[in-house]
């Protein structure tokens, strides 16, 4: 029996150096995408310490740049070279970077990896356009536009110098049918405030006028219908539009929701866009 063990132990043995020749013999190659070989970045903001990996940092616009900057010849050690000398980065909060940070390690994050939150996307893009993450921020930026309500869109389009969402923002803002809150009020500015009263009360104005109670034809008013068949039946009368005389005109009392808020949406737009060319003010 003990022989039959012994012999069961050699044989086991040399099966295991067999496996170690062959796997020795073979040619070991780094993969060219997931092979990492790169140094860790300590960065201190506010009062936290990060370690990050250099190649994460190296998709900046900014921080290659830095990293190009050739090192000091003395024996101080490197700047970010351990967390005992970090590279200390100030006016942004430590929140702000992790958010970066969860999105540079995410991945995939353009395939809802991480739910793409306001509190998250907001602050990683705000870090991504200000040091030129540019395939990052290409990501993020519909993600961002998705997250904010118009309010907050405007006043991160002035932040960052984003003149594009300017003008759908504040078109939006006229054309909604809620009247804006006073918080709303206080972080838009009474120049913003100012146009979209100018343009609600311009639209309000051309309603008046163009429809006061009276009867209208079809072609006027843009309704269809028999009208009133006890009115069609005695007389004709006039329109109040267009002045032809017909029966079976509809009547509008001057009252009620449906006949607001019928925007001239390209005068609007260009008046919007116009303002915002202007450097969002009016000149008058």
């Amino acid at each position: 029996m003990s022989g039959t063990t012994s012999t069961s132990i050699k044989d086991s043995s040399s099966n295991r150096r067999d496996k170690v020749s062959t796997t020795e013999s073979h040619i070991i190659v780094n993969h060219d995408e997931f092979f990492f070989n790169d140094a860790l970045v300590a960065i201190q903001i506010e009062d936290t310490l990060f370690n990050i990996h250099k190649y994460q940092l190296l998709k900046s616009e900014i921080f290659s740049d830095m990293f190009k900057v050739p090192k000091a010849k003395d024996d101080k050690p490197e700047e970010g070279s351990s967390p005992n000398n970090p590279i200390k980065m100030e006016g942004v909060k430590a929140s702000d970077f992790a958010a970066l940070l969860k999105v540079l390690y995410a991945g995939q994050f353009c395939t809802q990896q991480l739910a793409p939150t306001a509190t998250l996307v907001v602050p990683a893009f705000r870090l991504a356009n200000m040091w030129g993450f540019s395939d990052l921020r290409s990501c993020l930026l519909p993600l961002a536009e998705k997250a904010l309500g118009d309010v907050d869109k405007v006043l991160l389009a002035r932040e960052l110098g984003m003149e594009g969402w300017l003008a759908p923002a504040h078109i939006r803002l006229c054309q909604r049918r809620e009247q804006l809150t006073g918080e709303e009020a206080r972080k838009l500015g009474m120049d913003s405030v100012l146009l979209i009263a100018r343009m609600r009360e311009q639209n309000a104005s051309k309603d008046r006028r163009r429809f006061s109670a009276g009867h209208y034809c079809s072609n006027c008013s843009g309704f269809s219908g028999n009208g009133n068949s006890g009115l069609s039946a005695h007389f004709s009368t006039a329109c109040k539009g267009c002045q032809s005389v017909s029966s079976g005109l509809l009547y509008y009392n001057g009252g009620g929701n449906i006949m607001s808020g019928t925007w001239n949406n390209t005068l609007l737009e260009a008046e919007v866009k116009k303002w915002v060319r202007n450097g969002c003010i009016f000149k008058d």
